[in-house]
């Protein structure tokens, strides 16, 4: 047939319909939510022990969900869904509510609400502006401000500068996640200033323990006048008054000197690392007090004799100052230390108690301050002309056996092609690194939240690395 029956455009407007619904439904379809917006559900300000608070918030470089204490950030991994464990192993359980809205956690038995989803959240990315283009970094030379730190060009100071400024790119790119800063200080001038992550040179950052090594120097200055006869007193006898009984008070304690306590050479059962420790620091920071739990531990060895690292040493000198002093260490430091080298950004408070569960009786300052510091220490104990620590407990201080501790200093040095290059080092978890290069009259300080860096990603925080693939090669 020639003839066909022209075709109702009605009719065959539906049919077209009906055929295009279930491409239409399978294109309107939710999209399946990526990882990164899956562990979006979970941010939030939540409730935390001691009456603390803490954030869990999403880093975008790698997709991982932080817990945020006192800015110190602690990777969680997921397992399940709302399950999750703590770098201890210890399960993170959430709970929802009947409009499927995360409303809690669950860590150790105890249960902790959600307070708010409106935080300001803590930036995960390095340089947010760069981390795509980090070959358009551009070298600055460091602010000169009035702060008595005089400032330079990396470029005239260093011979070879290059792998420095990469350092810094690398930095930017990412591949050393949680640096937060990086100072250099080549011939009596600040020649490299860069921040990270939000940071800058007027927010202050936790030193976790390169603060002992900064105090150790408050006993110096207790000891110049004369608040402490010697670091070669007993100790025992200082805390007479305030701890009449001690436990284990043999004869090799009491021939504990105050010295012994600063070379980590306490003759103690007493090991940060050794879990097995009696002075293991968590057990230590379970007691109610916390340096008469270390001057209560049992001996294993003859004073003098060998160094252990034991937080308790730090904390049992910065009391003894409060003893030998009648003040508190932070009023006698602000007055002898601080205000001395114009540092006033700062807090701490010391409390060696469980109040100080978050905070660690740690200090807060600014890089810069930090160097201010650490310049007083390499020219002998003097800062802008004026004496504020004498030159023989500085050269105490530094007085030390190779890889071994000083006065709450620690030589470290690498070893490049042959050549060993020393320094005295002040170090704290995360990556907080001050180290002192006599012989390159140089300073080199790191800032960072590479917190329980082992624990972890198996491996130490990234300084270690950058120091000798970069800083150090721009003497080669």
């Amino acid at each position: 047939m020639l003839y066909r029956k022209p075709l109702n455009k009605t009719k065959l407007m539906k049919k077209a319909l009906l055929l295009l619904i279930p491409i239409l439904i399978g294109c309107s379809s939710p999209k399946e939510k990526s990882q990164y917006e899956k562990l979006l559900d979970y941010e939030g300000r939540y409730e935390y022990i001691g009456n603390t608070t803490l954030e869990l918030i999403v880093s975008e470089l790698d997709t991982t969900l932080y817990a945020v204490v006192d800015k110190a950030k602690y990777p969680l991994k997921r397992m399940a869904l709302d399950s999750f464990v703590n770098i201890q192993d210890s399960p993170i359980i959430f709970s929802r509510n009947k409009n499927n809205e995360v409303k809690s956690y669950k860590a150790d038995g105890q249960e902790f609400k959600l307070i708010t989803t409106d935080i300001e959240k803590t930036e995960t990315l390095p340089r947010r502006e760069l981390l795509n283009q980090p070959e358009n970094y551009i070298y600055t030379v460091p602010e000169q401000i009035s702060d008595n730190i005089t400032t330079g060009n990396i470029k005239e100071e260093f011979e070879n500068p290059e792998p420095i400024l990469n350092m810094v790119k690398e930095t930017i790119k990412g591949e050393y996640p949680d640096v937060h800063s990086i100072l250099i200080y080549k011939n009596n001038k600040l020649v490299l200033e860069e921040y990270f992550y939000g940071y800058d040179k007027n927010t202050i950052h936790q030193l976790r323990s390169a603060g002992k090594s900064l105090k150790g120097g408050i006993l110096g200055i207790a000891i110049d006048k004369g608040f402490v006869k010697s670091e070669k007193d007993k100790l025992m006898p200082y805390f007479s008054t305030k701890y009449p009984e001690i436990a284990d008070l043999d004869e090799r304690k009491k021939r504990i000197t105050i010295e012994d306590f600063l070379r980590y050479r306490h003759g103690m059962d007493c090991e940060n690392d050794n879990p097995k420790s009696k002075g293991y620091e968590t057990a230590m920071m379970a007691s109610e007090d916390w340096v008469k739990y270390t001057l209560d531990l049992p001996m294993v060895a003859e004073p003098g004799e060998f160094s252990s690292y034991c937080t308790g040493c730090s904390l049992t000198i910065n009391s003894l100052i409060e003893v030998a002093t009648n003040q508190k260490i932070e009023d006698f430091a602000k007055e002898h230390l601080f205000d001395k080298l114009g540092i006033s950004n700062y807090k701490w408070t010391f409390s060696p108690d469980p109040s100080s569960i978050t905070t660690f009786n740690q200090l807060y300052i600014t890089p810069r301050d930090l160097l201010k510091m650490a310049i007083m220490y390499k020219e002998d104990g003097q800062w802008n002309g004026q004496q504020i620590i004498s030159k023989e407990w500085v050269d105490k201080t530094f007085d030390m056996e190779q890889g071994d501790y000083g006065y709450f200093w620690q030589h470290k040095y690498f070893v490049i092609d042959g050549k060993q290059y020393n320094s005295y080092l002040a170090t704290g978890n995360g990556g907080q690194k001050i180290n002192i290069w006599p012989e390159l009259d140089m300073i080199s300080i790191f800032t960072g939240g590479n917190y329980n860096s082992y624990a972890v990603y198996g491996k130490s925080t990234p300084p270690n690395e950058m120091i000798p693939k970069y800083i150090l090669r721009a003497f080669k």
